[in-house]
């Protein structure tokens, strides 16, 4: 299962989006591999000003798995911060909120967003920055 951050579906529907990404989201969702939770889906859907463009996201997005946030999420990304901070790191709630339900669902977490490589850092997220293997990113 592959958790996908906002910041990757900000360019997937951007028309001047990375082709590799588009490419790489086209693929784990003909794979059924591509999971979102709440906290990704208002990040999405609270950017996109037309009303015909967000209807056809969400229905989009009921498509694939959802990470239900549970108290142990919560609690998980407090720690995290607590950890970072500790180091020297503030990081947002929501990026801390987003890795805790990837890691207690043990998805990998692919992203654009440098606070998911910090948290995995400090915790055993998995993640793959498509910076690094995307052009356009």
């Amino acid at each position: 299962m592959n958790l996908i951050d906002s910041s990757v579906w900000i360019s997937y529907y951007r028309p001047d989006g990375s082709e590799q990404i588009k490419q790489m989201v086209k693929e784990f969702i003909s794979s059924d591999l591509v999971a979102i939770n709440g906290i990704i889906v208002v990040e999405v859907l609270s950017g996109i000003s037309r009303q015909e463009e967000m209807k056809k996201v969400e229905s989009g997005f009921k498509g694939f798995h959802f990470l239900a946030l549970l108290q142990d999420d919560f609690f998980k990304a407090s720690s995290l911060g607590s950890t970072l901070r500790r180091k020297g790191f503030t990081i947002p709630s929501t990026d801390l909120i987003i890795a805790a339900s990837a890691q207690n669902e043990k998805a990998g977490m692919n992203h654009l967003d440098n606070h998911f490589d910090l948290i995995a850092e400090q915790s055993p997220l998995k993640v793959k920055n498509l910076q690094r293997c995307c052009r356009n990113a």
